[in-house]
């Protein structure tokens, strides 16, 4: 039995680390800019407010192209501004606009991601590991039972094995591994769509789905549906290679009602609250 598994927000609580990334981009911005923190606060908080009014329109773009939907994931919130800042021809918007492009970077969502990494590499080294409760016992139980579990996350392979180790994890490797910097966010050329409902996804990530092919996983458990899920769910659908048998929701607080409703008409298979409910799931499906 292979289990594959997101990491951010299915093994930990990504809320604390997220906002550490929201903080740190728009502090960046306002520096850069030279705005006054006051001012530069009231207008981030405004340009959070615009796309969490109409979420089905703006979310993390790669090269322009829309891969995630920002009500998915409290990540997707920079990279969502990052993006709109890009396009917006507001003369406040310019003028971060041009203040981040004047810094070096290559645009507003190049900058987007140097945050993403310059605060996530802070937060491991000021904070501890942000793993969920009974984190350590489940990854054990998993592997004693034989389950086979790969990690498949955007995160970089030193963060996932160090806050294990961190927390006392005996990491079996027969039984675990890890495939970090994935790119599940990376698209291809192809524009197909995965139509869900309010949604439509975009399912070619062709790093992501190597990865499917190549492990061929039973299940599949994530906790962004664009990210994580779209395109195990696809793959099962059209009957192709690296489709697994189960697909599994891990539910957030802030997971949209738009993608709990995947759970009842399908794709989605089934819903979890804590990684405890993995074990009878692969237990069952042994």
């Amino acid at each position: 039995m292979k289990l594959l598994s997101d990491f951010d927000g299915v093994w930990t609580n990504p809320a604390e680390e997220a906002d550490a990334v929201r903080r740190y981009f728009v502090r960046e911005a306002i520096r850069l800019a030279g705005v006054d923190e006051e001012r530069g606060e009231r207008e981030f908080a405004d340009l959070r407010a615009t796309v969490m009014a109409s979420p089905q329109e703006y979310g993390w773009c790669v090269e322009g192209r829309l891969t995630a939907y920002v009500d998915e994931d409290p990540f997707c919130l920079p990279n969502t501004i990052g993006a709109f800042l890009g396009r917006s021809e507001d003369p406040q918007h310019r003028l971060y606009r041009e203040a981040i492009l004047a810094a070096g970077h290559a645009s507003t969502e190049a900058f987007a991601n140097h945050c993403f990494f310059e605060a996530t590499s802070a937060f491991r080294k000021e904070r501890p590991p942000a793993l969920v409760p009974r984190a350590c016992e489940v990854l054990e139980t998993l592997m004693e039972a034989g389950i086979e579990l790969v990690i498949v996350s955007n995160s970089p392979p030193e963060k996932i094995e160090g806050w294990f180790e961190d927390v006392g994890a005996h990491l079996d490797h027969d039984h675990f591994r890890i495939c970090g910097q994935a790119g599940k966010h990376e698209l291809g050329d192809d524009t197909t769509v995965f139509d869900v409902g309010e949604r439509s996804v975009r399912i070619d990530r062709p790093r992501y789905r190597c990865v499917l092919e190549e492990e061929a996983p039973d299940l599949v458990v994530g906790d962004v549906f664009s990210l994580d899920l779209a395109l195990p769910c696809w793959l099962r659908r059209e009957g192709l290679g690296g489709a697994p048998r189960m697909t599994i929701l891990h539910r957030q607080p802030h997971t949209p009602s738009w993608v709990m409703g995947l759970a009842k008409s399908g794709p989605v298979d089934r819903v979890i609250d804590g990684i405890a409910e993995l074990v009878p799931i692969v237990r069952g499906h042994g």
